[in-house]
C-alpha cells in the first residue's frame, strides 16, 4: 500500500497536457499529441499518505466566528441607523404636510413675533413658504 502511494506521488510530478481536438473533445495525457491544442496544466497536489482530508486548524474557526460576529454587529448597527434616519424623515415630512395644509387652507395666517405679538402673514410670504414646503416634500416618501 505504501509503495502504491509513493508511485502515485512520483507520477504526480510529471508534466500533464490538456488536449482539445477539432470536435471539442477533451483528453488529458502526459505526452503532447498531434492534432490537439496543447496547454500545460499542473496536477493537483496529492493527498496525504493516509488519504484523509484534514480539517482546518481550530484557530481558523475562531477567527471566522469572530469575523462573522463582527459583521453581524456592524449590520445591526447599520440597520438601526437606517431605521432612525427613516423615523426622523417621517417626522419631518409629517410636520411639513401639516404646515402645508395650514397655509393652504387658511384665509389669513397668524404668527407670533419675538415679542409674542400677533403678526399676520402677507400673501406673498405665504406663497413663498408654500413653494418652499412643496419643494421639501419632494424628498418625502
Amino acid at each position: 500500500m505504501g509503495l502504491l502511494v509513493f508511485l502515485i506521488a512520483l507520477d504526480a510530478d510529471a508534466q500533464m497536457y490538456k488536449c482539445v481536438d477539432e470536435r471539442g473533445k477533451i483528453q488529458y495525457t502526459d505526452k503532447p499529441q498531434a492534432g490537439c491544442k496543447e496547454s500545460a496544466i499542473k496536477p493537483s497536489p496529492p493527498l496525504s499518505g493516509s488519504g484523509e482530508v484534514k480539517p482546518p486548524p481550530k484557530e481558523d474557526f475562531a477567527r471566522e466566528d469572530a469575523d462573522l460576529k463582527r459583521r453581524l454587529i456592524e449590520h445591526e448597527a447599520d440597520a438601526a441607523k437606517e431605521r432612525q434616519e427613516r423615523m426622523v424623515l417621517a417626522a419631518r415630512c409629517t410636520r411639513l404636510r401639516e404646515e402645508h395644509t395650514a397655509l393652504a387652507n387658511a384665509s389669513r395666517v397668524v404668527t407670533r413675533d419675538a415679542k409674542g405679538e400677533r403678526v399676520f402673514m402677507d400673501d406673498a410670504t405665504r406663497e413663498r413658504r408654500l413653494a418652499a414646503i412643496q419643494q421639501e416634500l419632494r424628498g418625502c416618501p
